[in-house]
């Protein structure tokens, strides 16, 4: 599926994502209206570390788990998000996690 270029006429380049290490590592995600249905996305923390996302890449939902590639100012992320019940009142939650650390490599394409 070819991207329909940008009003200025210029399009982002194409990314390739490798996969550097799988990760499990529970962060904090800022969002910007947390109230909303689909929040968008601002940046993490990781440890002590922030990460401001640049750009949502991609989206995937399934039935227990949405999973976002993002790319930050720090390199490229698979994050995942799911509801966790708490075992005493049932009540559930969002938790967020890294799922893998990428390598984003753009693909030159000729016109």
């Amino acid at each position: 599926m070819a991207r329909r270029p940008k009003p200025g006429g210029v399009s982002p380049p194409e990314m390739l994502f490798v996969e550097r290490a799988a990760v499990a590592e529970p962060i904090t995600v800022e969002v910007e209206r947390p109230l909303a249905f689909r929040p968008r996305l601002v940046g993490f923390w990781r440890g002590n570390v922030f990460h401001l996302i640049a750009r949502v890449v991609a989206t995937r939902r399934e039935y227990d788990a949405t999973y976002h590639r993002v790319l930050t100012d720090r390199g490229a992320f698979d994050l995942r998000s799911f509801r966790r019940a708490d075992a005493v009142t049932l009540r559930s939650r969002c938790c967020w996690e890294v799922c893998a650390e990428l390598d984003a490599i753009p693909i030159a394409r000729l016109p």
